[in-house]
């Protein structure tokens, strides 16, 4: 039995990922003839037509879906071996790879951050922010660990993507003391009152609107913002009232610069926080640590 050429899958998964031939030419840097030939050469080894050819577009056949599902096992564990050795060094410091959702509060990322320096005092961290998209990407080939989100990522049930809920944040109104002395009573005193709204996607966007409409309140809305520590910092500097995670907001609360409306209550909002991650053989020694021990709890409430 003549043994799989490898090359050649390599070159029929980056095919049927990129969706045509000029395209996966683009990302291999191959001339389109050299890698029509070579996927010639692989469906004749295997004696299995891979793709149909149908109005310019190749489309898998019953026994390319297999064969894909084979070579995504075989170059992910591929990708997995080079990221486990990346995480374990000849010189035995271990690393890590995570990625931050951007809008996700660097109150989050930060207690990460420090769980993961006390736990491990002389790990290398890698960290990056970045969109939904770019994130899994980068897990999915084994460029990032675990991935860090205030939104739980939804992928096919067939998929070896998991979402590990790690902390649900009260959302407080803050505020600072002169701002707060005019708005004491929540939701009395709300009614034309100065707010600095989360913007989207973040998910305190709707919950917020929908507890102003329940509670029948018209608010002045001075800014809507992504960024959670924008809006601690425009609370404190006097514009107006931030409905935002007690996490974030217990850092102006130290710094004696906000105060919480409404005796602290949450309201019931509140905020969820995620780590997404990749099913793998052998896990990162840190991010085990992590999905074990870490765990965000409110500092104010």
């Amino acid at each position: 039995m003549i043994a799989i050429n490898y090359h050649h899958l390599y070159y029929f998964y980056v095919i049927a990922r990129e969706g045509t031939i000029s395209k996966a030419c683009k990302k291999l840097l191959l001339a389109q003839s050299t890698l029509s030939a070579q996927l010639s050469q692989l469906e004749k080894a295997l004696g299995r037509r891979l793709f149909d050819r149908k109005n310019q577009r190749l489309h898998l056949t019953d026994d390319g879906r297999m064969v894909l599902d084979y070579a995504q096992s075989i170059f992910r564990m591929g990708q997995e071996l080079q990221d486990t050795l990346k995480d374990r060094p000849v010189s035995g410091r271990l690393e890590i790879q995570l990625g931050v959702l951007s809008g996700t509060p660097h109150a989050y990322g930060h207690a990460l951050l420090e769980f993961v320096l006390k736990e491990f005092p002389h790990a290398h961290i890698d960290a990056k922010e970045g969109s939904i998209d770019d994130l899994v990407s980068e897990l999915r080939e084994q460029r990032l660990d675990v991935i860090l989100t205030d939104v739980s990522i939804r992928t096919p049930e067939h998929d070896v993507i998991d979402n590990h809920l790690v902390g649900k944040i009260p959302i407080v109104f803050a505020a600072s003391r002169r701002v707060a002395s005019r708005y004491r009573r929540i939701p009395q005193d709300l009614n034309g009152a100065p707010l600095i709204l989360p913007s989207l996607p973040r998910q305190a966007y709707h919950h917020i609107q929908d507890l102003l409409t329940q509670w029948n309140v018209k608010v002045n809305v001075v800014a809507e913002v992504q960024d959670v520590e924008l809006a601690r910092r425009l609370a404190i500097s006097g514009h107006g009232i931030a409905p935002i995670n007690a996490y974030t907001a217990s850092a102006g609360i130290s710094e004696k610069a906000l105060t919480i409306l409404g005796d602290g209550k949450s309201f019931g909002l509140y905020e969820s926080v995620f780590l997404v991650t990749q099913k793998r053989k052998w896990p990162n020694l840190i991010l085990e640590r992590i999905l074990k021990k870490f765990r965000l709890r409110s500092r104010i409430l």
